[in-house]
């Protein structure tokens, strides 16, 4: 089957361009039914728990799709009149705003005051704004003495403010809604900023920061992915030295990409942060396949073969090592299905897709082209002069000095393991020269925290939220809350009831505490529900059925495992202080992120395992012997332990991107490990060669090519860690880590291990060597 594939490919390779490049080509079609995706909801599957949860709350309040507009006066005070007049200004018109429900600020804040037997309702910025000096004082002093807009809508010293916008999105994709909202929002705000030049503006929330990852999507598609193609033009220039080879080359991968995105396409996946990276992921992978026919054929013709006898043979020897390990890196990609975390599974399915198509192209369309183009003959090298010969020597003549330092490196590196810490940080996913970034630091530092916990407090014996043991609970529980490291401010139904007691009572200080009877209570939040405008009642913070209420706690940048933490001990405190609440659970985007994380991370363990499994077997099969495919997992698993060990050791912290490097890079490492033992494989069973000398022969026919796909890999991988997301540059950093392991590991453990499992007795001598290896001048006499 295969001599007459080659057969057909060499005699007919007009026809074979033709058939390729159509089926490719048609693969690649449907790519323009691809769609962009900025609903953070993408990161979750439709049965997580956490997104199961934050939906269940949303029906009961409102949406946690918000932004927040901040200000801060160069003068350093709010409560100027120019400057209140901007939050008015700014108040008013994020009303007009698309898809927005709901404004809070220090203007339209509620302000409860009383006026002898009655009680005044109304905002906490009178209109026309005052200029005198003392009123302005006056509402700064009252606004600072609101416990439930300081450090949520304006600073403690009254430097910084912030106008909430709260959006809703019909339908459950908000891909389309999103954006028209968020370009509002900033043109409002560029207008504002041209008339305003001494206040600093920022915007920020949850809407804000995944619109941007929109924006980074989008960056990655149209700088990142030219790059790519870029730099990998210069390195297969300056490593090929063959314009036929590179164009060759280049057609091949950049198919394969298109077929690959025109497939997920045709399947309807989403392009995301995530999967953005596939094509440029595939551009690189699929670069091996090509380089290793491409150095074999220039070996032949060096060795004095015509062209399509150097092309009928390279197909002969390479077609199993480029079958193995296009399918160990399919598994690789594909054992990301395991992941918690829908993108990760549309990036392996997208990746293993590309690899397939390249597979199937290097083996047809490219020998084609090479057929049609020709490829120089390269110049004969001298043994002497060939550095790999002298390294393959060293290598033999070192074994075990090689073991012995290799076995210190890996306890080492299995011993730094251990100090990375699996934490995410969502906010630092974005870098810090991106303007959402730059913007949520700044409020983070200046107003409030960037995360929120929500939690639905359900009344669980009166099932009324006015009863004043359940209202006495949730007073305790905001305390608890409120004293814990990290949280930032807690808004609470208590924090009203309290304001509403005292006003009902002269505004009596004494009387800033929870009413005592129920049917009172029930009375003042009657009273003050009538009397809130349109748009600011209270159906955000309590059920329509008044049994349960909206506590919401704003942390500052707490990592994931801190958020979980909080979120467990949180419900822990409920379930065993608080007997008129029932047990709740925390949810809002922080926690789903927090959640899905860990569950990533777990997930990947059972898809690393499956990956090393079927990956060993694979090999094991292939090569037809126990001992060699079971001493091969070791060079292939070392590698990413490597890695971990070095960013536990420089680094420490590592996210959800590293359980998913683990399973992805294994096909890629595999590689060479496959390409070299066939190399091995084929000395030892075509050539006759002692244990030695084949490993001296797989260093001549493969080790060149070996470091040509690591540094091309590297190279692609590079242009990786120029991305403005954190988990693209994550995975380009390891990557690039893993892959130079890999093969460091298989140019020195692995012939290592080949001499101390696979002995024979056989003669190293200098006079069998001669026999086995012929003239001072490398030519091919094995047979």
């Amino acid at each position: 089957m295969l001599e007459q594939l080659t057969k057909f490919i060499v005699t007919r390779p007009r026809l074979v361009v033709i058939l390729s490049a159509f089926v490719a080509l048609s693969l690649s079609l449907p790519m323009a039914q691809l769609q962009m995706t900025s609903d953070y909801r993408v990161f979750f599957s439709s049965e997580n728990p956490e997104l199961v949860a934050s939906d269940r709350f949303e029906r009961t309040y409102t949406s946690n799709d918000t932004a927040i507009i901040a200000i801060k006066p160069q003068s350093g005070d709010v409560f100027q009149k120019d400057v209140l007049s901007l939050l008015s200004i700014l108040t008013d018109r994020g009303w007009k705003l698309p898809h927005v429900v709901r404004v809070d600020s220090p203007i339209n804040f509620q302000r409860i005051e009383a006026n002898g037997d009655d009680i005044i309702i109304g905002d906490l910025v009178s209109k026309p704004i005052p200029e005198d000096a003392e009123e302005l004082d006056g509402m700064r002093q009252t606004a600072l003495a609101q416990p439930l807009i300081v450090k949520r809508l304006l600073s403690e010293d009254a430097t910084t403010a912030g106008v909430l916008l709260t959006l809703r999105f019909p339908g459950e994709d908000h891909s389309r809604h999103l954006p028209e909202a968020i370009t509002a929002i900033r043109d409002l705000v560029s207008e504002l900023k041209t008339q305003h030049p001494n206040v600093q503006f920022a915007v920020t929330g949850m809407a804000p920061l995944t619109y941007a990852m929109d924006e980074i999507t989008l960056r990655e598609l149209t700088l990142l992915l030219p790059g790519m193609l870029l730099v990998l033009t210069l390195v297969l220039a300056l490593l090929l030295r063959s314009l036929s080879a590179v164009a060759a080359t280049l057609i091949v991968v950049a198919l394969s990409a298109a077929g690959a995105m025109g497939f997920a396409g045709l399947i309807g996946i989403k392009v995301t942060t995530v999967s953005v990276v596939a094509p440029i992921i595939i551009l690189t992978v699929s670069v091996a396949d090509s380089i290793h026919l491409i150095s074999s054929i220039l070996e032949e013709r060096r060795d004095g073969k015509e062209l399509c006898g150097a092309i009928s043979e390279s197909i002969r020897v390479n077609a199993e090592p480029i079958f193995l390990t296009s399918l160990t890196t399919m598994v690789g990609f594909l054992s990301l299905n395991f992941s918690e975390s829908p993108p990760f599974r549309d990036l392996g399915i997208i990746t293993a897709a590309g690899v397939l198509i390249a597979w199937v192209l290097s083996m047809t369309l490219l020998p084609a082209l090479l057929v049609l183009w020709g490829i120089r003959k390269p110049g004969r090298r001298s043994r002497e002069s060939d550095w790999l010969f002298q390294f393959a020597d060293f290598v033999v003549n070192r074994r075990k000095l090689i073991l012995i330092v290799t076995a210190v490196l890996a306890i080492g590196s299995v011993a730094s393991v251990p100090l990375n810490t699996l934490d995410d940080r969502f906010l630092q996913w974005f870098d810090e020269s991106m303007e959402p970034r730059v913007d949520a630091d700044f409020v983070t530092e200046n107003l409030t925290g960037p995360y929120q916990i929500e939690f639905s407090l359900q009344s669980s014996q009166t099932q009324s939220v006015t009863d004043p043991k359940y209202l006495q609970d949730v007073e305790a529980f905001s305390d608890w809350l409120s004293a814990q490291p990290g949280v930032s401010h807690v808004y609470s139904l208590p924090d009203v009831m309290k304001r509403l007691n005292q006003a009902m009572n002269a505004g009596d200080p004494s009387f800033f505490v929870l009413p005592a009877e129920p049917d009172l209570a029930a009375q003042y939040l009657l009273l003050y529900e009538f009397s809130l405008p349109y748009g600011l009642d209270l159906n955000t913070q309590i059920n329509l059925n008044k049994s349960a209420s909206r506590l919401t706690a704003t942390t500052l940048g707490i990592s994931s495992a801190e958020t979980r933490d909080l979120k467990r001990r949180a419900e822990d405190w409920v379930a065993s202080n608080a007997v008129h609440i029932s047990p709740t659970e925390g949810t809002g985007t922080s926690v789903m992120f927090a959640f899905v994380s860990k569950r990533t991370i777990d997930s990947m363990l059972a898809g690393t395992a499956f990956a090393i499994l079927l990956i060993g077997l694979t090999i094991l099969v292939a090569l037809k012997s126990f001992k060699i495919g079971l001493m091969s997992i070791l060079p292939n698993i070392l590698p990413v332990t490597v890695t971990f060990g070095v960013w536990g050791l420089l680094v420490g912290e590592i996210g959800i991107i590293g359980s998913t490097i683990a399973a992805s890079t294994l096909g890629l490492v595999v590689d060479d490990t496959v390409h070299f033992l066939s190399k091995y494989h084929r000395a030892r069973q075509e050539h006759g060669l002692s244990t030695h000398d084949g490993i001296r022969f797989a260093f001549e026919h493969v080790g060149r090519a070996m470091i040509t796909t690591t540094l091309v890999l590297a190279a692609g991988f590079f242009v990786l860690t120029y991305s403005d997301f954190l988990l693209n540059w994550q995975m380009g950093v390891l990557t690039i880590m893993t892959i130079f392991s890999a093969l460091i590991l298989d140019f020195f453990l692995l012939p290592a291990l080949l001499m101390l499992i696979d002995r024979e007795k056989t003669c190293d001598c200098s006079t069998c060597r001669s026999s086995a290896w012929g003239k001072p001048t490398i030519t091919r006499d094995y047979a």
